[in-house]
Parts: C-alpha cells; sequence; structure tokens
C-alpha cells in the first residue's frame, strides 16, 4: 500500500503576485500567574507578553497577539487546577525561516520558564500543544 497525502488547496485559482505562503505556526501562551497560582502585577503580564511579541518579531518577521479570558490546567506540583487569564503570541513562518531559529526559540522558553517561575510554559506548534 502507497503512502498518501492530502493538502489543503492554494485560497485562490491563481496566485496573485508576489504571495508568499507561512506554512509554520507557532505560538507562546504567556500565564498571568506564577508556578503557585499567585497573579501577577498587570504591568508585569503586560511587560512579559511585550517580551514575547518582540522575540517573535525578532526571530521570525511578525506576530499576532489574542488576550484569552482564562486558562485552565491540571498541576502536576499542586495537585489542583490553576485558572489563570493568558495572551497567546502566535507567528508563523516559513520552513527555512522555522528551522534556522528553533534552538533560539527552545532556548528562550527555557529561560522564560525560569525566569518566569513558571511549572511550564505553554507552546503551540502546528496545532499540537506543548508544555515546556
Amino acid at each position: 500500500m502507497g503512502k498518501s497525502y492530502t493538502y489543503a488547496p492554494k485560497p485562490f485559482k491563481k496566485m496573485p503576485k508576489g504571495t508568499k505562503q507561512l506554512t509554520v505556526a507557532g505560538a507562546i501562551y504567556v500565564a498571568n500567574a506564577d508556578r503557585n497560582g499567585r497573579k501577577i502585577p498587570e504591568k508585569e503580564f503586560r511587560r512579559r507578553i511585550k517580551e514575547a511579541e518582540d522575540f517573535m518579531l525578532r526571530l521570525f518577521g511578525g506576530f499576532t497577539t489574542d488576550e484569552l479570558e482564562h486558562g485552565e490546567f491540571r498541576s502536576a506540583m499542586k495537585k489542583k487546577v490553576i485558572c489563570e487569564r493568558v495572551a497567546r503570541v502566535l507567528n508563523f513562518s516559513d520552513s527555512k525561516t522555522f528551522k534556522k531559529h528553533r534552538a533560539s526559540l527552545e532556548r528562550w522558553l527555557l529561560k522564560k520558564k525560569s525566569e518566569w517561575n513558571q511549572e511550564a510554559i505553554a507552546y503551540e506548534f502546528e496545532g499540537d500543544m506543548y508544555y515546556i
């Protein structure tokens, strides 16, 4: 049995001149609480969002930010559900650019996990969620 792959069609029959396809999607989720569920000050939350935005802009050339009402996860440390506000900083890039910068992305996420005192930082990649 041969391999079979399906791909979404291009959005237009003839692509407009200069169209660039960005095939890799990723998002950093910034929480407004620390690993113990304590809320951080609003000014600090905004600073962290800005930091993630600047990072995505520098590495991948752009970003979009959604502020979500709240998120919840079951803490492995606390053995309870933690509820927090989150901001999702989303980016798209081409495959070559993503591969070039993925080591920097990994280092940055691990650094911020420690610096921001997080049990985990959520990173969404191609529709899959990773708790780092």
